[in-house]
């Protein structure tokens, strides 16, 4: 049911390109008035882009014509309609895209009905009177509950104010009374010590009058000038013993009557002063004796007014108050300054947090000073930048999401969907995605019917990138593949076909196997991946395969080229034997405690289930894999494939010679139809056959299938007792390493002395230098006599070869003048180079002439790049040779001088051929991590 329309708007857009950026912009005007999210908004921004640049480039095939877009909202849905006059076309027809064959073909584009369709909620498609129109609704979500903004209250800065002035005030006012309070104790006091003084002073000078018995106008006298001196006394009485009156200020006819004290006298506080009413006024009043000593001689009575005393509080009062007043008023204007000064900054950071939350204006807010202030507008400025990197994060993550879940679809289709069947051989494989599009592909590709190729790859990248990458090398490979049984020219024309397109930053390390099922070879190369792992389970020891390479997609310097950097080796399986290609996702594994699967595991795993076939291998694999992880989210993609011969190559080939011989001989076929069907040539039938007329079965084997196809290298666990023995012995050379090893205590192993010369360079421990810093590094403290070989070693190894241009560019000048006498003008220079080597003179001279005089070496560069080359090795001999002639012509000639005049002509420094720790890419802290691990690592695994 169709919800009431609410608005409605068409506007006319010229078919441009160009014109894309004004029809989004009033699609998104729209669409913020509707409750869609920003998500959703996005979505429908990138279908009407699309639906327009469909009408742009096919509608009107790029030229002239108009769009009409009509937005139609109403309450339950949002509705676009883009019309136009150009070429309809059959919108049923345009079902979901076939990506599997998208990947076949390598097509591109042709998904935007795909994406349309994808966003929008409902899509048709109609032609009315020569107008197409594509309709596409999204429906609105349920609006939210309206919250009403709260109706605003004081700015910080009113409250600030209030809360201080109502604080002062009440600080003031409590200051005021307490001040007031101590002020009129202390005025009180004083007036009552100034009582105490008064009736003391007029005591003191009525007592000579009574004791001499004077006349009344005497005693009349004495009071009338006391009260006139003390203008607080309201009266002055003076009585004798008999409570007569002598003199009295206020009633002087009084004399010799009977005292009356005023109202409010107490006789019980006689001697205190007491407030008393005189006169219809409140009046301090005090009597006390004449004599203290005889109080019955008479007293006098003193009356005293407190308004004196009164006015003075008043008058403190006041002080006080204006003091108050002042301070308050102060107190108010430090507080609108310090409001000013501290909440100023609050409001700042408050209109930024408001211009922020309700504009798209980036601009930070004023950093003054280093106070909390500034740290808090400096963070949220940091804050800011933050949360609009996020935004755009954000937009950029839900544009790509869609694109996300094709690409993910894409990657599901470039893995084979089965295994391929080859003729004595099977295969086995793991693959497990990480969260997201990982970076991992396998694949097999026949080469031709009988040979197949098995590629595993790695991708730096992840995500969209890796996910095309890994296209183009699945397309490369598919190409490159066909009928080239060479790894190494296959890989180097991938690298060449990709190079140019890979994202700069990105490669792409690859290991491929060529399985050759006639003939039974196994070869193999490398571009920068993982070894490949060959366990013979006769020998029960590991082999680490892995042919010199570098990933391809790299772009390399000019003189240099992908295939001189890549080789290829060659191996034979035995019975039991197993090949693992994997990625680093299996050793890198890791469970909910972050430990990671690892390589030493990984080796136990393939020795203790080598027997298995490779379903099985691969099965039990994954379950231990899953066993390990205990559920933790995996980073990077898991892939592996197994290889296991089903029958060896003696067994493989009896079976097709006989079945050539039997297709003649039983079944009547032609020899060259039989030799056409199974390969070979009618040559090769008639030699089978006189071979087993003579020898039977027997002779119908290939013997030299079987002829030592052990790889040239030590083996895993050969490798550990070789470090073994360097670090009980590192002043060891090649040869008495070789002599150590073939003990019962490393196992007697017997190895080819150049084989173990190789695998000291890879190793890099070629040197009694790096043995030396080997064993201090890794396992023990250096004897005195190891340190102090090592320090001269260090020295030796430091001194480096100063050529002067000016001299080497006469030089060769007088050489090319002086032709061979230039030449040998050289030897007593060349001489001084090997004087170091421990050489004697006639090895030397013979050295240098051969040098000297071959027409392949034109420079002095290379000629010393040969001595020191040269003296380093010879060192090395005769530290292990004593006494034997370690140079001669024969050796000269294998230093193949013209290849290395070859590799300097295409731009190779054959100076950076001397550093001997560059001449390996061995990662040895790598290696020795797995060393130490196989040695500690048998406990852990029981």
């Amino acid at each position: 049911m169709r919800g009431r329309t609410i608005k409605e708007s068409l506007v006319t857009f010229p078919a441009k390109e160009s014109q894309l950026r004004e029809i989004k912009t009033y699609v998104e005007t729209v669409c913020r008035e509707t409750t869609l999210s920003k998500r959703d908004v996005d979505s429908i921004l990138l279908a009407v882009e699309e639906a327009c640049t469909n009408v742009i480039r096919h509608a009107y095939l790029y030229a002239s014509g108009t769009i009409k877009l009509q937005i139609t909202l109403t309450r339950r849905s949002i509705v676009f309609t883009v019309s136009d006059t150009g070429r309809s076309f059959d919108f049923a027809a345009a079902g979901s895209p076939d990506l599997e064959r998208y990947i076949e073909t390598g097509r591109k584009g042709g998904l935007g009905i795909y994406l349309i369709r994808k966003v929008m909620d409902d899509v048709s498609y109609r032609t009315v009177k020569g107008e197409n129109q594509l309709r596409m609704v999204k429906r609105l979500p349920k609006p939210a509950k309206v919250i009403l903004p709260k109706t605003p209250g004081l700015t910080i800065r009113a409250k600030f104010s209030l809360w201080t002035a109502a604080t002062l005030f009440l600080i003031v006012t409590a200051a005021y009374f307490y001040f007031d309070s101590r002020t009129t104790d202390a005025y009180r006091r004083d007036f009552m010590s100034d009582i105490e003084n008064l009736s003391g002073t007029i005591s003191s000078q009525t007592a000579p009058l009574i004791m001499n018995n004077r006349s009344d106008p005497e005693f009349d006298e004495l009071a009338l000038n006391f009260k006139n001196e003390n203008h607080q006394v309201v009266y002055l009485v003076i009585t004798d013993g008999a409570g007569l009156i002598r003199a009295s200020t206020e009633a002087p006819s009084s004399i010799y009557t009977e005292y009356s004290y005023p109202e409010g006298y107490s006789d019980l506080e006689f001697g205190q002063i007491q407030e008393v009413t005189y006169d219809s006024a409140a009046v301090y009043h005090i009597s006390r004796p004449i004599f203290p000593d005889n109080p019955s001689l008479g007293t006098v009575s003193v009356g005293v007014s407190d308004r004196f005393w009164k006015s003075e509080i008043t008058q403190s009062r006041k002080g006080i108050f204006l003091i108050a007043i002042l301070s308050y008023i102060v107190g108010i204007i430090a507080t609108y300054v310090l409001a000013n000064y501290f909440v100023k900054p609050i409001q700042k950071i408050t209109e930024g947090v408001r211009r922020f939350n309700t504009s798209d204006t980036n601009e930070p807010l004023p950093v003054d000073g280093v106070d909390e202030f500034s740290a808090i507008a400096q963070a949220f400025n940091e804050m800011t930048v933050k949360i609009k990197e996020a935004q755009k994060d954000e937009v950029e993550k839900e544009r790509l999401q869609k694109e996300m879940q094709v690409a993910q679809e894409i990657q599901q289709t470039l893995l084979p969907k089965q295994f391929p069947d080859i003729e004595g051989y099977d295969i086995s494989t793991i693959y497990r995605a990480a969260k997201d599009v990982g970076g991992d592909y396998f694949d097999f590709v026949w080469i031709d019917e009988e040979t197949l190729g098995i590629i595993v790859a790695d991708v730096s990248g992840k995500g969209v990138p890796g996910s095309l990458v890994m296209t183009m090398i699945r397309t490369a490979v598919r190409l490159e593949a066909r009928g080239n049984k060479s790894a190494v020219d296959v890989l180097s024309r991938v690298n060449e076909f990709i190079t140019d397109d890979v994202k700069k930053g990105m490669f792409v390390t690859i290991f491929l196997v060529v399985l050759d099922s006639r003939n039974r070879k196994i070869s193999f190369a490398s571009a920068g991946h993982n070894p490949m792992i060959l366990y013979r389970m006769a020998e029960d020891k590991t082999y680490f395969l892995n042919p010199k390479g570098i990933p391809v997609g790299i772009t390399l310097p000019d003189g240099l080229n992908f295939e001189e950097t890549i080789s290829s080796e060659s191996v034979n399986l035995k019975k039991d034997d197993i090949l693992v290609i994997y990625t680093d996702g299996i050793t890198e594994a890791m469970n909910p405690e972050r430990d990671q699967y690892g390589m030493e595991r990984f080796l136990y795993f393939i020795k203790d289930h080598a027997r298995l076939t490779p379903d099985e291998f691969t099965e039990k694999l994954n379950e231990d894999i899953l066993e390990f992880t205990s559920g933790a989210e995996q980073n990077d993609d898991i892939t592996l494939v197994a290889i296991k011969e089903k029958i060896m190559a003696d067994a493989y080939l009896l079976t097709r010679r006989k079945k050539l011989l039997d297709l003649v001989e039983k079944n009547g076929m032609p020899v060259k139809e039989a030799c056409e069907e199974m390969g070979v040539s009618a040559s090769s039938y008639y030699k089978y056959r006189k071979r087993y007329d003579m020898y039977g079965d027997e002779g119908l084997l290939n013997k030299q299938l079987r002829v030592d196809s052990t790889p040239r290298m030590l083996s895993f666990e050969d490798r550990r007792m070789l470090l073994a023995a360097i670090r009980e012995h590192p002043e060891y050379g090649t040869a008495r390493l070789k002599s150590e090893l073939d003990n019962d205590k490393y196992g007697s192993i017997k190895v080819d002395e150049n084989i173990l010369y190789e695998e000291l360079v890879r190793l890099r421990l070629n040197t009694k230098r790096l043995r030396l810093e080997f064993v201090a590094r890794e396992s023990r403290s250096l004897t005195s006599a190891e340190k102090e070989t090592l320090a001269k070693e260090q020295q030796r190894f430091q001194k480096k070869v100063e050529l002067d241009k000016k001299a080497y560019l006469d030089l060769v000048k007088a050489s090319a003048a002086a032709g061979d006498n230039g030449r040998n003008k050289m030897i007593p220079e060349l001489i001084e180079r090997l004087s170091g080597a421990g050489l004697a003179e006639e090895d030397v001279r013979e050295f240098l002439e051969a040098v000297v005089n071959d027409q392949t070496v034109t420079n002095k560069d290379q000629i010393f790049s040969l001595v020191e080359k040269l003296s380093e090795r010879a060192s090395q001999i005769v530290e292990t040779r004593p006494g034997k002639r370690v140079l001669d012509q024969s050796r000269f000639n294998k230093a193949d001088l013209s290849a290395w005049k070859k590799a300097e002509e295409k731009g190779i420094d054959l100076n950076s051929l001397d550093n001997e720790d560059e001449t390996s890419s061995f990662d040895f802290n790598e290696y020795a991590e797995k060393m130490s691990a196989e040695e500690h690592g048998s406990k852990k695994h029981a």
